[in-house]
């Protein structure tokens, strides 16, 4: 943020406990300090960032949270999560959520941010983050996708609750005329790998790749596709989702969380939603959509343009300070 003659340094506990601060901004807090396969571990660390917290509230930092998730995901240590988000909670001054949505649902599960200054900030695009210079044809070539094929892609970590299976098994029972399906992205859990690889069952439509993808390559994959498909069973807000938008690739999403609303400020010609699960039916009708919907050359994102909400954050942290918010720390 110089732009606006603010400071940002990146997290250390050394940092935090030695420099003097007017806001520390988690993101993720609870999954990243308990993201340790060993519970005391996990349990020391938890212990250590809630005193941190603590001394820099004692310094006269304020502490704000953005919330991205009702509840984080594939949590290793389900019990030691609620004690550590319980106790964090009580150390926040303030919240920003992405969405109505997510600021409803927040206060709702946790009924003591409903007396915290609470603003709703929109996630920024991704347009000028990553490479974007390659023709679709060379991105095709690079992925062997047949010629006079259109392109079917899911791209991201690759999660249980991101329903990676169900959609391989409903394309295949589908069996579209001229669609491949591509699915690339890491795993972390090697059963679901196998699970996935057992229902594409060596289907020459059906294409994985499994491994992280490097932000240079993120481009031969969006440029590539005709609809990314996002068949999560539980969404919010979704980086996935503006990701590829981000690469002007339309996008299929459940009707949940905040994607009504990101389909509201995007257009219906580039978000297109389906209540429930995925099925045959739905995935027919937006492969359909995908290629016979007329839209713009780009998808509109000017309600995400990152100028526009750093200026509205620090505004926001302004308040939270009660201070002319200029060459502070953050």
């Amino acid at each position: 943020m110089l732009e606006q003659d603010v400071t940002v340094e990146e997290f250390t506990f050394s940092k935090l406990m030695c420099q003097n601060y007017d806001i520390f901004h988690l993101h993720w807090p609870t999954e990243t300090i308990l993201r340790h396969p060993n519970s005391v571990v996990a349990l020391v660390r938890a212990v250590t960032m809630l005193l941190a917290i603590k001394w820099a509230k004692i310094r006269g930092t304020k502490i704000i949270w953005t919330i991205h998730d009702e509840y984080p995901h594939s949590l290793l240590h389900p019990q030691l999560a609620s004690w550590f988000q319980s106790k964090f909670i009580q150390q926040v001054d303030g919240c920003i959520s992405h969405s109505k949505v997510s600021k409803e649902l927040a206060e709702k599960t946790f009924p003591s941010l409903q007396h915290l200054p609470h603003l709703v900030i929109f996630h920024g695009h991704y347009r000028q983050v990553y490479p974007n210079n390659i023709s679709r044809e060379a991105a095709r070539s690079n992925l062997d996708i047949l010629l006079g094929c259109h392109l079917l892609l899911f791209l991201g970590y690759i999660d249980y609750y991101k329903n990676i299976p169900h959609l391989v098994q409903v394309f295949r029972e589908l069996n579209p005329t001229d669609w491949m399906l591509l699915i690339a992205g890491k795993i972390e859990v090697p059963e679901l790998g196998n699970q996935i690889s057992t229902l594409a069952a060596n289907d020459s439509r059906v294409k994985l790749r499994f491994g992280f993808v490097p932000d240079e390559q993120l481009q031969l994959y969006f440029r590539a596709a005709n609809l990314v498909v996002l068949p999560f069973q539980e969404i919010l807000n979704s980086g996935s989702a503006l990701l590829a938008l981000s690469f002007d690739s339309p996008i299929l999403v459940p009707d949940k969380g905040s994607m009504a609303e990101l389909q509201e400020q995007v257009g219906v010609e580039w978000v297109k939603l389906y209540p429930g699960e995925l099925t045959k039916e739905v995935l027919a009708t937006g492969l359909d959509w995908a290629v016979k919907g007329e839209r713009s050359k780009q998808a509109n994102l000017d309600d995400l343009e990152w100028s526009g909400l750093a200026k509205k954050t620090i505004q926001y942290f302004e308040k939270i300070c009660n201070k002319n918010y200029r060459k502070g720390r953050v």
